[in-house]
């Protein structure tokens, strides 16, 4: 049984269903359909192909820093792996490159999932889960689009609320990592954008209500998958200068015991 949560077995699951697909289906036509994406939308197959090539990249990162194996070993399969991927003609039958994902490739490639599963642990998020974030997504893209914000406020939440969705729907390419990284983004705005956002929240408060929400559920989420503690242990208000305190953006400390006792 592959471990699919870590980067390797998130590789190999992605491979594994590629080299599933038809001989005489279109290379586009495969990445579509094991990406999740329409076969029309070439801009986002694309985008997904190079993110797939980055997770290769990660896993020989992982695999190279690794301590008392044959490296050489268990990375030998991965030029034959980087020719299934590119060069990228998405015209062309899928073939020519299915032939370099051979049983002997996969093999090793599980091998590397292996390795990684006793390095790096990270729990899925169920399908529920993803659900809830997309409609907390949705339901914050239709808020601040109907709200009355000024120009600059409102491009900014817009970008942010779409590098969410975008990470979101990598998922299966980059795992709850991808989602952290642009949460801590997310966060980042939140706080250089203080005064604006606490006039955002006098004015249109259900979208301050609902970015708070999206905010900590990715976190809670997140954090569950990653077992790290959650970005944020207070609301977003908090974050928009409504109260100063900058401890308040730091994990909860247990509290000493009682030195009296002593």
């Amino acid at each position: 049984m592959i471990d699919i949560n870590n980067p390797a077995g998130r590789y190999y699951e992605i491979l594994r269903k590629a080299k599933g697909k038809g001989d005489d289906l279109k290379v586009r036509q495969v990445w579509a359909q094991v990406l999740d994406e329409e076969e029309g939308d070439d801009s986002s197959i694309t985008k997904k192909i190079i993110e797939v090539y980055q997770l290769g990249e990660e896993v020989k990162g992982l695999i190279g820093m690794s301590e008392g194996v044959n490296k050489e070993l268990y990375l030998s399969s991965f030029p034959q792996i980087e020719r299934a991927i590119f060069p990228l003609n998405l015209n062309t039958t899928w073939k020519g490159q299915k032939q370099q994902l051979n049983d002997g490739v996969m093999t090793r490639l599980q091998f590397c999932s292996e390795l990684l599963s006793s390095i790096y642990t990270e729990e899925q998020l169920q399908d529920d889960d993803l659900a809830q974030v997309t409609n907390l997504i949705d339901e914050l893209f239709s808020t601040v689009l109907e709200s009355s914000l000024e120009g600059g406020i409102r491009i900014t939440l817009l970008e942010e609320i779409e590098r969410l969705r975008t990470a979101l729907s990598m998922y299966k390419i980059k795992g709850a990592k991808g989602l952290k990284q642009s949460l801590q983004s997310t966060i980042g705005m939140v706080v250089a954008n203080q005064t604006e956002l606490s006039n955002v929240a006098n004015s249109n408060p259900d979208v301050i209500e609902r970015l708070g929400k999206l905010i900590d559920k990715v976190d809670s989420f997140t954090a569950k998958a990653l077992k790290v503690h959650k970005a944020l242990t207070k609301p977003v208000r908090f974050l928009i200068g409504l109260v100063t305190d900058s401890n308040d953006l730091l994990p909860e400390e247990p509290e000493p015991a009682d030195a009296t006792d002593a």
